[in-house]
C-alpha cells in the first residue's frame, strides 16, 4: 500500500511539473457579432413538414480558445403551408442561448459542436405559440482572416416527442 501511495506521489510530482513546464497564456476574452441565414425544417407528427426561411443575428464571446458563448436573434421571413386544411404557419422569431466547444488547428477551420437552450414563437393562422427546449448542433468556421469568419452549421433547435425542428445555417461572424 505505501507503494502504491509513493508511486502515486512520485507521478503527482511528475505531472506537476510538466504541467507548470508550459507556456501559460493569458487570453483576454474576445468579443464577436455576426449574422446566419436559417433554413429551417418542421418535422411535425400528422402533418406536412413545413420549411421556413430565418435571419437571425449573434452575440458571443470567446473565453478561451476552446470554448465561446453566445446568444441569438432570429425572425421569420417566409413561411409555408401545412395540411390538414392547408394552413398558414410561420417561425414570428426565436432567441436562444447557447455554448459552442471548438476545436482550433492549424488549418482555416475549426470544427465546433454547439448546445444550449431556444425558444421559438411559431404563428398559425395568426395564432401564436411559444415552445422552449434544448438545442445542439455541430458547424464549422472557415477563417479568412483574425477578426472575419464564414461558418456553417447544423442545429437541432427543438427535439420534442411530437415535432423537431432542423436548421441549416450560413452566415459570418466579425470577432473584435
Amino acid at each position: 500500500m505505501k507503494m502504491w501511495i509513493a508511486g502515486t506521489g512520485v507521478a503527482a510530482l511528475f505531472a506537476a511539473g510538466a504541467v507548470q513546464a508550459q507556456p501559460m497564456t493569458q487570453m483576454q476574452p474576445e468579443f464577436y457579432v455576426g449574422g446566419q441565414y436559417n433554413y429551417l425544417e418542421q418535422r411535425v407528427s400528422g402533418q406536412s413538414n413545413p420549411n421556413y426561411d430565418v435571419f437571425s443575428g449573434r452575440l458571443g464571446v470567446q473565453v478561451n480558445p476552446f470554448i465561446s458563448g453566445e446568444t441569438r436573434l432570429g425572425f421569420g421571413v417566409s413561411g409555408d403551408r401545412v395540411d390538414p386544411g392547408n394552413l398558414k404557419t410561420e417561425v414570428h422569431n426565436y432567441y436562444g442561448f447557447y455554448a459552442r466547444a471548438g476545436l482550433p488547428n492549424e488549418t482555416a477551420f475549426t470544427p465546433y459542436v454547439i448546445g444550449g437552450w431556444t425558444d421559438v414563437r411559431f404563428e398559425l393562422e395568426g395564432n401564436g405559440q411559444s415552445r422552449d427546449g434544448g438545442s445542439y448542433g455541430a458547424g464549422v468556421d472557415f477563417n479568412l482572416d483574425p477578426f472575419l469568419a464564414l461558418n456553417l452549421e447544423y442545429m437541432r433547435m427543438q427535439d420534442k416527442s411530437d415535432y423537431d425542428l432542423d436548421g441549416i445555417s450560413l452566415g459570418f461572424t466579425f470577432k473584435f
